[in-house]
């Protein structure tokens, strides 16, 4: 029973039935931004690390797992969007999240009714950062929404409304 990774309760390798993994890539950058000097200000370059990348291949086949390979894409296709921590060999690999970018089939065998016996899924995965995501998480449990965050308030003297909201909620009482 030899596991090669898991990936959100989805293990590859050869355990119940075979299923290895046929090609894995990794990827990390280095972004680089420059600006020229304008009017007096000084020319800048900012660097900074991409988010890294993690590609692979695996045949879905229904003789060596007993699954149909439909109900396997089926399954990948829901779970875009999703992220959990990225096992490999045993040990998370690199990063706390990776986040499920696509999943792809390919290579796909029919029977002469047009069930899959086999196909090719590529999967593509993100590292997860909530920060650059845009996505915070809500009071609900399981649900993100895309949203900014702002905070404004630089010491606790500035904590509470802005004038503009006081205004707007303030009852007006012409008498005063």
């Amino acid at each position: 029973m030899a596991v090669q990774a898991e990936w959100n309760g989805f293990t590859w390798g050869v355990t119940g039935s075979v299923r290895p993994i046929t090609s894995l890539t990794s990827s990390r950058s280095v972004k680089v931004e420059r600006n020229d000097e304008k009017e007096g200000e000084p020319a800048t370059q900012t660097v900074a690390l991409e988010l890294m990348t993690i590609d692979l291949t695996y045949e879905a086949v229904l003789s060596a797992t007993g699954r149909d390979p439909r109900d396997e894409y089926g399954e990948w296709w829901r779970k875009v969007g999703q992220y959990a921590p990225f096992y490999l060999g045993g040990r998370k690999y690199l990063s706390d999240m990776f986040l499920l970018m696509s999943a792809k089939p390919s290579d796909i065998v029919m029977s002469n009714d047009g069930r899959w016996l086999a196909a090719t899924i590529e999967l593509s995965f993100e590292e997860y950062a909530e920060e650059a995501s845009g996505l915070k998480t809500q009071q609900t449990a399981y649900s993100l929404s895309p949203g900014i965050y702002e905070q404004t308030a630089v010491s606790a003297v500035d904590v509470g409304p802005s004038e503009r909201q006081k205004q707007g909620k303030m009852p007006q009482n012409p008498g005063m």
